[in-house]
């Protein structure tokens, strides 16, 4: 396929992420410390300004109301997906959005990005969807295996005309409903500023769907008064800011939401949400990978663990997680020892020929 040279560089670090264990003292949001009756508006400032107080001349592409444009980009796409006749696998359309929604323009005043996409044809979009994945997996094996089921799809041998049909059709309704204006940016505060995947999953699945599966969806006012909630609990237990390490779960995480906001509280007080350890618990499969790919495109950094599992019945759901994630990224450095060690055959080999053809 041709080549989109539009796609950011992957801001990650050398050395690939290993998991740790638990930590076994959680701040959870069902179950937080000692309840301590926060001062009301009563927040410490951080040494710099808050970002948001330089959002719109930083980012004036960043809409006004974030989690409306969130919303209509929901809309949008659960739209064209039902009228189009997509079907009951809703893990497409939450897929084509969560796979846009990891990728960024190397120069915002360069080429047109949805544009490029756009002008592919069925088989380079398909290409494009399974590059995306494939690039992340590299550099975050235990989030992209976790949010498998959202990409599973692309890797089927043959896609009937009409699944390439209704692929190109919720593309292009994420893209100009502005997908790239919520997660298109390098910081990830403003990547962060909400969550684009959270009212694709609940306008895709029927309402019969989510009541059998209990889900609700906490509101993004609710989940920043929780976040903020959290954040000034922790400062007022430990007489000060979070410490780096500290950990943050949700035992019902759904798509992340809670966490997305207490990681923007975060940074509005100086603090590196990449230095703490994250985790959450759903039952919903698709939930959890939601969960996952938001863990990435939020910038909640290496600690991050996600499970898919009733944590009522299975208590130990993290550390089982974060065991799992451990095996797939020694499979993944296991994978690429070898490439080395091939790579490294054939270039002696190489040079082994080139010395005796000058012989």
């Amino acid at each position: 396929m041709t080549q989109l040279d539009l796609f950011a560089d992957i801001n990650t670090p050398d050395e690939p992420p290993r998991p740790k264990a638990a930590a076994k003292v959680p701040a959870t949001f069902a179950n937080p410390k000692p309840a301590v009756t926060p001062p009301a508006p009563a927040i410490k400032p951080s040494a710099t300004p808050a970002p948001a107080a330089t959002v719109r001349a930083l980012r004036p592409r960043l809409p006004a109301n974030p989690h409306e444009r969130a919303q209509s980009l929901g809309e949008a796409v659960a739209r064209t997906w039902h009228t189009q006749h997509g079907g009951t696998a809703i893990e497409v359309p939450i897929g084509i959005v969560a796979a846009l929604a990891l990728i960024r323009p190397r120069d915002l005043k360069g080429p047109d990005l949805a544009h490029q996409i756009l002008a592919q044809d069925d088989t380079q979009l398909i290409q494009m969807y399974r590059e995306i994945w494939a690039r992340h997996w590299i550099q975050r094996p235990d989030l992209i295996d976790r949010a498998r089921i959202l990409h599973e799809w692309v890797n089927d041998d043959d896609h009937d005309k009409h699944r390439l049909y209704v692929t190109r059709a919720v593309t292009k309704a994420a893209l100009h409903a502005g997908i790239f204006d919520l997660t298109g940016h390098d910081d990830p505060y403003f990547r962060a500023a909400t969550d684009v995947l959270s009212p694709v999953m609940a306008l895709t699945r029927s309402s019969g769907a989510q009541a059998g599966l209990g889900e609700f969806h906490t509101p993004w006012s609710v989940a920043e008064t929780m976040g903020n909630i959290l954040m000034a609990e922790f400062s007022l237990a430990a007489k000060g800011d979070m410490a780096p390490g500290e950990h943050v779960h949700d035992p019902a995480c759904g798509s992340g939401g809670l966490l997305r906001a207490a990681a923007q509280s975060m940074r509005e007080r100086g603090i590196d949400p990449a230095s703490m350890h994250w985790s959450g618990v759903d039952i919903d499969e698709i939930a959890a990978a939601c969960t996952a790919v938001n863990a990435i495109v939020w910038g909640l950094g290496p600690n991050v663990t996600v499970a898919r599992a009733d944590i009522l019945t299975h208590p130990n759901a993290v550390d089982e997680a974060a065991a799992e994630a451990r095996a797939v990224i020694e499979h993944r450095d296991r994978l690429f020892g070898r490439a080395a060690v091939i790579g490294a055959v054939r270039k002696a080999q190489h040079l082994l020929e080139q010395v005796t053809k000058a012989a």
